[in-house]
């Protein structure tokens, strides 16, 4: 009987493991604004909703989205760390310097720094802090427009991976953001982002495939 549980349990985990719904998005609004001098377009966001532009170089001014809600496919996004690739909306209305989006992997817990162990990446330059580059285009106003690369998020799944990617990792709860704390200034509206989970790494596709394929050949007592 317990190996009969143990193997349920292995199959579970198997099923799980390939059904994980890599392809399912969530469309994340605005969380919180940090700091002052918000301009409000009304209307300019995605589905109607405002847009809120930033100004100038201030070091605390933030724009704040968070990695929860329900997927287009019914679910909750993973607890465990996972890969997603990012898109932003962008807004009918505003400006649209150069800025990028970074990420706190544990939310309002915020994030170890510069070596989060949460995050399963060995980084690049003594870091493994993630941001990746938003380039807006006016041409594309009112659709979504994909992030990317880096310069400092992984080009793929692996522990080792390169920087210059185009995903984070990223759990539920996550926070994801964009600042105005650098030398130069920076205008830029912002409203919703969509995250998807890319694709399960091979490997563990390949290990969930051949556990269930054992757990078939294998009689349970």
């Amino acid at each position: 009987m317990r190996r009969g549980l143990l193997a349920a349990g292995v199959l579970v985990f198997a099923a799980g493991s390939v059904l994980a719904a890599p392809g399912e998005t969530w469309i994340l609004p605005i969380h919180h604004l940090d700091g002052g001098g918000w301009t409000e377009l009304p209307g300019a966001g995605y589905g109607g909703s405002s847009a809120w532009q930033g100004s100038g170089a201030d070091g605390v001014r933030r724009v704040y989205w968070e990695l929860s809600g329900i997927g287009s496919l019914g679910h909750e996004p993973d607890p465990n760390v996972k890969t997603y690739t990012i898109e932003f909306y962008v807004p009918t209305q505003g400006a649209g310097d150069w800025q990028p989006i970074e990420s706190q992997l544990n939310g309002v817990n915020g994030e170890a720094w510069p070596m989060e162990p949460g995050i399963p990446w060995v980084g690049a330059w003594g870091t493994n802090h993630q941001y990746i580059g938003s380039e807006f285009t006016a041409a594309n106003a009112g659709t979504w427009k994909g992030t990317g690369p880096g310069p400092h998020t992984p080009e793929s799944d692996d522990y080792n991976a390169g920087p210059n990617g185009d995903r984070m990792w990223l759990k539920k709860g996550s926070w994801l953001y964009a600042k105005w704390d650098f030398p130069w200034p920076i205008t830029r509206s912002w409203s919703a982002l969509r995250v998807t989970e890319t694709p399960e790494p091979a490997s563990m596709l390949l290990l969930a495939l051949g556990g269930a394929a054992l757990l078939r050949r294998k009689p349970i007592a």
